[in-house]
């Protein structure tokens, strides 16, 4: 299917997709992650989700002809393939892949209510290790186990003060199971922040 695009790679910061923007063209992450959010009325940005490897971005507007519901920005350098309308159709055609598709559409949009809800009911903690776990796990087979996201942007991600997340960090890095260096932020410990992440 990837060779019914043309590839390219763009630097972490990049912006792939505008909300409210009138595109088709639909992106085949090959490498690297990406971060999706939702702006609301008032300016305050609301993390969707993360995706990495293997995922498409852009194929809700390109089935309905509308406009993009959120940004998506990448996390780092990301290689990615990039399918017109018409190539992208005539790749699902071919390989027969309309209902794949279909799935994965609703598999992504099943996703939304779940953290709606982790929002509204868990704690600041838990949801940091979720989302900490996100991460990592859109792009499983990379070889470290790095979160690149600023201090800032997992704060801006979770609603909450940085502050709070400062505080936590610390925690986690004074317990051993994450380590904090200068635009650095990696887990060494996946089954401790792990058990955060599921505390009920």
């Amino acid at each position: 299917m990837l060779t019914n695009g043309s590839r390219s790679s763009c630097k972490a910061g990049s912006r792939l997709l505008d909300q409210g923007a009138i595109s088709e063209r639909v992106y085949a992450l090959v490498n690297g992650r990406v971060r999706i959010s939702y702006t609301e009325p008032g300016g305050h940005e609301v993390l969707m989700a993360i995706r990495g490897p293997g995922d498409l971005l852009g194929e809700y507007a390109q089935q309905d002809h509308g406009a993009h519901m959120a940004t998506v920005w990448t996390l780092e350098h990301c290689e990615t393939v990039v399918f017109t309308p018409g190539s992208f159709d005539a790749a699902i055609r071919r390989l027969g892949l309309e209902e794949a598709l279909q799935q994965y559409i609703l598999h992504k949009y099943r996703q939304i209510p779940k953290r709606l809800w982790q929002a509204s009911n868990l704690q600041t903690e838990q949801r940091m290790a979720l989302l900490l776990m996100e991460i990592l796990n859109a792009d499983p087979v990379r070889n470290d186990a790095a979160v690149p996201m600023t201090q800032q942007q997992i704060s801006d991600a979770l609603g909450v003060a940085r502050s709070s997340v400062t505080r936590l960090l610390a925690n986690w890095r004074d317990a051993g199971f994450i380590r904090i260096g200068r635009g650095l932020l990696e887990v060494l410990d996946r089954a401790a922040l792990a058990r955060r992440a599921s505390r009920t």
